[in-house]
């Protein structure tokens, strides 16, 4: 239940009593004293979720040390406590994430490392097949801080991010914003799509059959959000059939993917194993974020990432 960085953080807030969890047991013998919960999506659990529900009766806060949601939402959250994520965190990192998965597409890294596998030199298929950002139209499906931090990215490559917002509101250095239901439209003007949006709960895939059929012919797709997102089954198919030339899954439908999965062995495929948010701690970014949010919840203020937003 707990990052290896936990008690660094108990360890700087010593005016405040803490307890470390591992174990359920360990959560359920502390949780009805506690005044304030932190926790990881990844920890949220029916079990624990009941105990949440029936035991944390002194209960005021939880802060997740995530940005997703969607376990602990499906598990059941109480609702008389403030709840607060940690959505842009790791933003940067995960950015960098998924421009790599994009220039491994357009640079066609899946084919030349295969290549390289069995000593094949291929230089005119592959320079042929290549292709760059520059002047390419990139769509963000999702402008909060990942889908901003990669905008900002993108335009670095002189690629034209544009962006689908629930919000569907203009600026944040984008050259147009779509609202979800102008999704189709902006997904046909682009060459590259990113998926950064955060899961809704719905068990309907964002990017399904319909979407990736709106997608530009030889486009490439991008998911460093969530698995459930897109159809897999879909973006199998149009991959197979070869209307998208690739996609870079940070995130799958199951997790970890099965290894009888066809998204292992699809040619111009990269599958990393939800791994996007890796390379740096983020534990200073967490401490400022949650000593900023508990100055705010002892002064009886709104907390910044409050959920729902």
């Amino acid at each position: 239940m707990r990052e290896d960085w936990h008690p660094a953080l108990a360890a700087s807030f010593p005016e405040h009593e803490w307890a470390l969890s591992d174990r359920l047991e360990d959560f359920a013998h502390h949780i009805p004293d506690a005044d304030i919960l932190l926790i990881t999506n990844r920890a949220c659990t029916k079990e624990l979720g009941e105990i949440l529900r029936t035991r944390a009766s002194a209960l005021k806060w939880i802060h997740f040390l995530t940005a997703g949601m969607d376990n602990a939402i499906a598990m059941g959250l109480p609702t008389h406590v403030a709840i607060s994520h940690a959505a842009g965190v790791k933003a940067a990192s995960v950015a960098e994430h998924a421009l790599a998965l994009l220039l491994a597409l357009r640079r066609r890294l899946p084919d030349i490392l295969l290549d390289q596998r069995q000593h094949l030199w291929r230089r005119e298929d592959i320079s042929a097949a290549m292709g760059s950002l520059a002047g390419t139209t990139a769509c963000i499906v999702g402008l909060g801080h990942v889908g901003r931090e990669i905008a900002r990215k993108l335009r670095a490559f002189d690629a034209v991010p544009i962006a689908v917002s629930r919000a569907g509101v203009a600026g944040d250095g984008v050259a147009a914003v779509y609202s979800r239901i102008r999704l189709h439209e902006a997904l046909g003007l682009a060459d590259a799509v990113i998926i950064a949006t955060s899961a809704d709960g719905s068990r309907q895939a964002l990017i399904d059959g319909p979407a990736l059929a709106a997608m530009k012919p030889g486009a490439v797709l991008v998911n460093v959000a969530r698995g459930s997102l897109v159809d897999e089954g879909a973006l199998i198919d149009a991959l197979v059939s070869g209307r998208l030339a690739g996609a870079g899954l940070d995130v799958q439908q199951t997790e970890p993917l099965p290894p009888s999965s066809q998204l292992w062995d699809l040619p111009q495929m990269t599958v990393s194993p939800h791994s996007a948010g890796a390379g740096a701690s983020g534990y200073q970014e967490h401490r400022a974020l949650f000593a900023a949010n508990l100055e705010r919840f002892l002064g009886d203020r709104p907390l910044l990432n409050s959920w729902p937003g």
